[in-house]
């Protein structure tokens, strides 16, 4: 929940800094870079989920092979799935802090100016 509501804070105040200048300014880059990387990570486990619904059809499909062996195949597939979830969601994280210190820097900046 502190996440969402970190991301809401951050989605705000992108757009109040953005809205108040014509100039693409460093909260707006900061916000592309993090629309990006949410892209690339969504596309990445699109990705994972297709290879894993792939390898489950073809362990349905095939009519020979012990269960274990598919088993291992899902298993495999699932933990290919959660890896890649994970390194998407720490580079969002990651992205998301680093937008959250340039925000804090630029209204420190913003403050000291008035």
């Amino acid at each position: 929940m502190n996440k969402l509501t970190l991301l809401l804070s951050l989605i705000f105040l992108s757009l109040v800094f953005t809205g108040c200048s014509k100039q693409e300014g460093p909260a707006e880059k900061t916000g592309k870079k993090i629309d990006e990387s949410i892209e690339s990570s969504k596309e990445a486990i699109d990705g994972v989920i297709e290879k894993a619904t792939r390898k489950i059809e073809e362990i349905k499909d095939a009519s020979e092979g012990p269960a274990e062996e598919a088993g291992k195949e899902i298993d495999e597939a699932v933990e290919d799935l959660k890896s890649s979830v994970s390194e998407a969601y720490e580079d969002a994280e990651e992205e998301m802090d680093e937008a959250g210190e340039t925000l804090k820097e630029k209204a420190d900046a913003a403050r000291g100016g008035y």
